[in-house]
């Protein structure tokens, strides 16, 4: 097991992350020795070719989620930054450790090392990088800047989504001193890059039918411009529903945009978006690291109940069966961990993942739900709620590999199966608890809207994994599927064990070197800078 909390102790170039990567420079001589070696290119050299480019493109690509510069070390980051936060609150994961004696993310004890790494990555690996670009190829190359744009939302939204607002739409002014913005700015923002974007590439590849942009450098979709415009519509009609419940009129408006655009959304499983290996670029799944090596992590318990309930073809193309028992096992998150071996050594599933399993962005299967949730809200989406959900379910399988999807569809008695402890019946949760899901599988066009809802959104669930982050912001949106509540509540008050937590706060190196700014961001958030307070687009 890797002692992360000995990698994050807080160092001076994280300390002046702020000042620095909000004016687009790097960050002390660390981060200068990070990103130059003296036996590769210079500048001069890297202006050949793009590669200046290019270098600043790769940068962003594998910080979207964040992978190891060096094999079997540096998953640290992966493991705080999405593992400990949005695999475990989702409910997909659960950890089997007891980082800290037990208080630690997991019992909502929130590690300042660990929660400020979200928003340092973004701005040293993805911004940064991004203002480089933009100020290379902004009016030179526009199909490039495009792209760097896409990627740029595609993680920043899930900043934003973490702590709420963020430096943003005036980033690489030139300030030392960079006010936050509110999320409704933000996500803004977004929906105009976004469609600045697509206006650049559906021009670009209209004029120039096959041509591509940074292939050499592009490990998403190879240069490919009809796919990056895909993406961008299928990212735009995630970002609308998103705020549903906080502007409708505006979430219709651009969800319609996205899927009525001549180029349209992802519809087919080719269209995935997912970071792919080359003879000159490989990496290990972090997940692969952190269950496998670390033993850190196993099947949760939310996946034990609709995975068994469900007797779901899917689940062994995702976890294992325990070495004693017919029965896929997970862990509840927040509970008394004694012993790591009771949970990494026990009959509990481990995840079923390779070293050389691809980093999903973003699939078609979660598309549909989009469009299935859309058309339950009456909204114009190329085909009905049904016709959507069920072609949902069918992509995921078709992803997974999995057979069966027809019968799966027509079953309509399947319920989430209680969830059992074999360590520590405290921990179980019974068929007759609130937390406990009642949906069934197969559509019922007679359902109420939240019946229907959520089914969507249960199966998106189910389809979205391991992207915890996404799926902890869908169930925080919505309130699916029903996620069991910790059982340890750590917070001193502060996160509510029913409601669950909403949030991450604000870096403590934050309020180190930008503190005036921070103060107006929690006026923005408009609660107290902890775990408990929701976020703009959190209403419902």
């Amino acid at each position: 097991m890797m002692k992360i909390y000995k990698f994050f102790s807080v160092k001076k170039s994280t300390i002046c992350l702020t000042l620095l990567a909000l004016l687009g420079s790097s960050c002390t001589k660390n981060y200068e020795e990070y990103n130059t070696n003296q036996h590769q290119a210079t500048a001069e050299m890297l202006d050949r070719d793009n590669l200046l480019v290019g270098s600043f493109f790769v940068q962003m690509q594998k910080n979207v989620f964040p992978i190891a510069q060096q094999p079997f070390f540096g998953d640290e980051v992966y493991q705080t930054m999405q593992n400990l936060a949005g695999d475990v609150y989702s409910g997909y994961m659960g950890a089997t450790n007891n980082w800290f004696s037990g208080s630690n993310n997991t019992t909502y004890d929130l590690i300042p090392q660990w929660y400020g790494q979200a928003f340092s990555r973004s701005y040293l690996s993805v911004m940064n990088p991004w203002n480089t670009i933009k100020n290379e190829t902004q009016t030179a190359i526009p199909q490039v800047f495009a792209i760097a744009t896409i990627v740029k939302v595609e993680a920043l939204h899930r900043t934003t989504d973490m702590y709420g607002p963020i430096p943003y739409v005036n980033f690489g002014s030139g300030s030392s001193q960079i006010k936050y913005d509110s999320q409704r700015d933000v996500y803004y923002k977004f929906f105009e890059e976004l469609n600045s974007a697509i206006a650049v590439l559906t021009e670009f590849s209209t004029k120039n039918p096959g041509a591509t942009a940074l292939a050499k450098f592009d490990y998403i979709y190879g240069g490919n411009v009809t796919k990056w415009i895909k993406f961008a519509n299928s990212l735009k009609l995630r970002l609308a529903m998103r705020i549903v419940y906080a502007d409708p009129a505006k979430a219709k408006t651009e969800a319609e945009s996205a899927v009525a655009h001549p180029v349209g959304v992802f519809t087919l499983a080719a269209d995935i978006a997912a970071l792919n290996r080359a003879s000159d670029f490989t990496y290990n799944h972090p997940l692969y690291i952190i269950s496998a090596n670390f033993k850190d992590i196993r099947m949760g318990a939310n996946m034990h109940s609709f995975m068994n309930g469900y007797a779901d073809p899917r689940a062994p193309f995702n976890f294992k069966l325990p070495s004693t028992g017919t029965t896929y096992r997970g862990i509840r998150n927040g509970i008394t961990i004694s012993n790591k071996a009771t949970y990494a050594e026990g009959a509990y599933s481990d995840l079923n993942i390779s070293a050389n399993s691809a980093i999903v962005w973003m699939n078609p299967a979660e598309v549909y739900f989009l469009r299935a949730e859309g058309a339950l809200r009456g909204w114009a989406m190329g085909g009905t709620a049904q016709t959507m959900y069920e072609t949902g379910i069918r992509t995921s399988f078709t992803l997974t590999g999995a057979a069966g999807a027809d019968t799966y569809l027509a079953n309509s008695t399947l319920l989430p199966a209680a969830y059992t402890d074999a360590a520590n019946s405290g921990n179980n949760v019974t068929l007759t608890n609130a937390a406990m899901s009642k949906a069934t599988i197969q559509w019922n066009a007679t359902a109420t809207f939240e019946t229907s809802l959520e089914k969507i959104i249960t199966q998106k669930w189910i389809a979205m994994y391991p992207d915890g982050q996404e799926a902890w912001t869908e169930f925080r949106r919505t309130g699916y599927p029903k996620i069991f509540p910790v059982v340890v509540n750590n917070s001193r008050g502060l996160i509510n064990t029913t409601t669950q937590i909403r949030r991450l706060p604000f870096p403590a190196t934050e309020y180190q070197t930008n503190g005036a700014n921070v103060a107006a961001a929690t006026a923005l958030l408009g609660g107290a800078d902890n775990g408990g307070t929701k976020l703009w687009w959190d209403k419902k």
